[in-house]
């Protein structure tokens, strides 16, 4: 009975296997063409679990997300379901749906979730070659292939290979999701302290079947006093799991990783989980999956936001071009126990024994959190009470201050020139027979003079010549004018002797014929002055180069200043270089604005002006000083005002944008055809019903009626009339075909050797029985008797055709003459009619899709676009010459290479 069962049950398995298998074969099939377009534009996510286990959906969710921010670039996930499969001979399968679904177009990145999918990379090395595996696993190695698709495993196999031995034939890097199973029984013990046992609730495949095991030899070498037992799945169901649980003493610890059986679906999964979590007792987790809906309160686990930063990162390098085995190995080095705060203290866990560094989740908002916006409020208004309280004593300090300084200023008045910085001297001039002024006699010094230069005793009553001569005629000089002038004179003297610059200032003293001199050092300043040249300089070479023109308009004198950065940098030049050399009118700037467009812009500047607007910024016209049309953007702001807030400058700068107006014309043209070929097309598709039905209503209509005739001759008018429309019918549905294959990339070329004398004659005889009803002249031009070259026949034949075939449409009398000439390396062909002609207007037009000459012609408009693709795919050029009135050449060109004819029967694909 045992057996039978067991068989029943096998025989179950398989059926469900191979309808997972038929879905999957289903689904590559049908999403095959999609996944070629993409070439290896994309990222393959090869899932080992079903579309509803948490854990592989915390690994691909980021990589979606991340994916989709990058233009171009899609991502597919196959959830491969490996555990409700295990028939070895279907597994063989997957490589080759893969290959059906994707091509042989390898992905820019293969992601595997699961250690038991790395079993198929050997066959899609063999498919696609060396390309890039990010694997996230749960161990860092590998076991036999059969450990991974058995449904029970009674033991750990000892083989098994690392994952870094893999690097030399994969170019593979790692990502670890470890389970911390040391950790977690540690934490158990610490949470639960009359803990005894231990109980590991999990299914019986990798890798919890690794962690049982694993947890087995833990508990009994390092963990002694710990009584050992595993509920699994394979020997228990979900209602007798869910009664032991309830069974269990409070001293019992509860492990789950997960509980899973082969034959349930993955909705069923998730409410197995739910109803084990929904026990009284405190159950701990290795994965976060289950926290989230108050079952398990937690365990020890890995960073999960830090692991996922790793895993965007190593995606964006390997993207980026990085060798995949050049990234290092991932292995977490910050896990930390994790518990869901609220499930903690129902199950009645003291939160006050977790860790220190425990991470908690829905943890309450304590007192400080809570009102954290409030008490900050509160202490700021009494911060900015006190800040203003001392402000007011401040005040008042400072007003006594101000008294204490007022009464003391007299004193400070007489020692002012002693104390000063400023070198002062009172001397006198000292005149020849002449009455001309030959030295200067030191009177008089402040401290700072004694301090900086010499002292008293070394200086009063001496010359200028004896003490400092070099400066000796310069001071005399500048002495004559002070006291025959009776002003002060400043000046800059720089003196050698000590290196230094000063600001020298002389005014008439109160004593006859005696001068008081101040001097200040102005060394800085003046290096100041010279560094700012320097930078305004730069500033007028940076400008210069970004073609930016900077721009003051004195609204009160009537002039703008058309570039403010040269008078800047002139300052130090000699004095004719004057902001007015570089200013303009009113009027003359303007001028220079094209008049369509001045109206424009001196109303933005009166808006300005007037207080409307606060900011300028125009684009238009002017001319060049060569007498060309440039686009210009002009932007202003009001610099000063006075004092009724009136403006008096405006500043603003002028930017040469003629390059960028060009492209921006060149997009909207582009815009423009864009729309109008949506238009056709969009009329085409509107169209298409009428022109398919015109020839199928003759068809069906005609053949009614010649079942119901029996005159002879009136049978062959119908069939006459049937035949025609099912020739139009089908270069309808060929065109169609021959646009899809075109717009999908897939025409395809045959090339053989082909005799053009015997090509032209088969058009002539096929095109015939169209020109002999209309009475129109057919001739046929062949240059030699005899002409084997290569092309593909059946392409040049549809050119040839569909040319033929307009010129009889839009020839009433006449002749239509063809063939082809040989022009040194290229061959050219043509066909040639007395027909309508084309208008001047419309021959640039003719080639593009869906256009049609004459409206009232049956056709869809694709024909002569179509055989201008044929032509330029072949290498060659196409092209039309007409007057109208006065007939139509279209012609093309294909390049000339000859063939043997006893290689005629020779073929090779393009």
């Amino acid at each position: 009975m045992i057996r039978l069962l067991k068989l029943a049950t096998k025989r179950w398995l398989w059926k469900l296997s191979f309808g997972f298998f038929a879905c999957f074969m289903n689904l590559a099939v049908l999403q095959a063409s999609e996944a070629a377009a993409q070439a290896n534009n994309y990222i393959l996510i090869l899932n080992t679990y079903n579309e509803s286990f948490p854990w592989s959906n915390s690994v691909t969710t980021p990589i979606m997300h991340q994916i989709s921010k990058i233009k171009e670039m899609d991502a597919y996930i196959e959830h491969l379901n490996l555990f409700m499969v295990h028939n070895p001979p279907m597994l063989k399968f997957y490589p080759h749906l893969l290959q059906q679904k994707y091509g042989k177009n390898p992905p820019r990145l293969l992601v595997i979730v699961g250690n038991p999918a790395m079993i198929f990379v050997k066959d899609l090395k063999a498919l696609w070659g060396d390309f890039p595996i990010l694997l996230c696993g749960a161990t860092p190695y590998l076991y036999p292939k059969e450990f991974y698709t058995s449904i029970h495993v009674d033991s750990i196999p000892e083989e098994k290979t690392l994952l870094s031995d893999l690097i030399p034939e994969y170019n593979l890097t790692f990502m670890y999701t470890p389970a911390y199973l040391e950790e977690n029984v540690k934490l158990m013990k610490q949470m639960l302290p009359g803990m005894k046992k231990v109980f590991f609730v999990s299914d019986e495949m990798p890798p919890n079947s690794i962690y049982t095991h694993e947890l087995k030899v833990l508990i009994q070498e390092k963990f002694p006093d710990l009584t050992y037992r595993h509920l699994s799945s394979h020997t228990l169901s979900l209602e007798q799991l869910y009664d032991s649980l309830r069974m269990y003493h409070p001293n019992s610890g509860i492990l789950v990783s997960s509980w899973y059986t082969p034959v349930i679906s993955s909705t069923y999964f998730i409410n197995a989980n739910r109803s084990i979590a929904s026990v009284s007792l405190p159950l701990f987790t290795l994965r976060y999956a289950g926290m989230d809906d108050g079952g398990m309160v937690g365990g020890f686990m890995y960073n999960e936001e830090n692991f996922t930063k790793q895993l965007i990162c190593a995606i964006d390098n390997i993207l980026a071009g990085k060798p995949a085995r050049e990234i290092p190995f991932y292995y977490p080095a910050d896990g930390r126990p994790t518990f869901n705060y609220q499930t903690l203290v129902d199950k009645g866990l003291n939160p006050e024994l977790c860790p220190a560094n425990t991470l908690f989740y829905d943890k309450p908002i304590g007192f400080f959190e809570k009102y954290k916006w409030i008490i900050l409020a509160i202490v700021a208004a009494l911060f900015f009470i006190a800040l203003a309280q001392q402000r007011r004593i401040r005040t008042l300090k400072e007003l006594r201050k101000a008294q204490q300084k007022e009464y003391e200023s007299h004193v400070r008045y007489v020692n002012l020139i002693d104390n000063m910085p400023i070198l002062y001297t009172k001397e006198k001039v000292v005149r020849d027979a002449n009455g001309n002024i030959t030295d200067m006699v030191f009177q008089d010094i402040n401290r700072y003079f004694e301090v900086c230069l010499k002292q008293r005793n070394d200086i009063i009553g001496k010359k200028r010549s004896e003490v400092y001569p070099d400066s000796r005629e310069d001071f005399i000089h500048f002495a004559k004018i002070v006291l025959e002038e009776k002003k002060t004179l400043t000046f800059s003297y720089y003196f050698k002797t000590f290196q230094v610059f000063y600001d020298v200032v002389m005014n008439c003293s109160l004593e006859p014929e005696t001068i008081d001199i101040f001097c200040i050092d102005s060394t800085e300043l003046h290096q100041t002055q010279q560094l700012l040249h320097s930078t305004n300089e730069k500033l007028s070479m940076a400008l210069e180069v970004a073609n930016i023109i900077p721009w003051k308009w004195n609204l009160q004198e009537h002039t703008i200043l058309c570039d403010i950065n040269h008078p800047v940098v002139m300052t130090t030049m000699p004095s004719q270089w004057k902001e007015e050399s570089f200013s303009v009118s009113e009027e003359e700037y303007f001028a220079k604005i094209i008049k369509e467009d001045r109206p424009r812009v001196m109303a933005s500047y009166r808006a300005l002006i007037e207080g409307q607007t606060e900011k300028v910024k125009e684009e238009y016209r002017v001319i060049n000083d060569k007498y060309k049309i440039d686009w210009v953007e002009a932007q202003a702001v009001v610099a000063t005002r006075d004092e009724n807030g009136k403006p008096q400058i405006l500043i603003g700068s002028s930017l040469v944008i003629t390059q960028r107006k060009e492209m921006e014309q060149e997009l909207l043209t582009a815009k423009d055809r864009a729309e109008e070929s949506n238009r056709l097309k969009s009329a085409f598709l509107a169209n298409m019903s009428h022109e398919i039905r015109t020839p199928l209503n003759a068809i069906v209509g005609f053949s009614n009626i010649l079942a119901l005739t029996e005159e002879t001759e009136e049978k062959k008018e119908y069939l006459k009339i049937i035949e025609n429309n099912n020739t139009l019918l089908l270069q309808l549905i060929s065109d169609i075909l021959d646009l899809s294959k075109i717009e999908a990339g897939t025409i395809e070329f045959y090339y053989s050797n082909v005799e053009l004398n015997d090509l032209i004659h088969e058009l002539k005889n096929t095109m015939s029985y169209r020109t002999d009803p209309k009475g129109l002249k057919l001739i046929a031009s062949t240059p030699s008797s005899e002409c084997w070259v290569q092309t593909e026949r059946n392409r040049l034949l549809q050119v040839m055709n569909n040319l033929l075939t307009n010129a009889v449409k839009f020839t009433s009398e006449g002749s239509i003459t063809f063939g082809y000439e040989i022009k040194g390396q290229e061959l050219y062909f043509y066909v040639t009619d007395t027909g309508c002609g084309i208008p001047a207007d419309k021959k640039e037009t003719v080639f593009e899709r869906f256009v049609k000459l004459n409206s009232f012609a049956q056709g869809t408009g694709l024909g002569l676009s179509i055989c201008q693709t044929i032509v330029n795919h072949m290498g060659g050029q196409i092209g039309v010459e007409s007057e109208e009135g006065q007939g139509t050449t279209f012609w093309f060109t294909l390049p000339y290479q000859p063939a043997q004819r006893e290689t005629a029967c020779s073929d090779r694909r393009r």
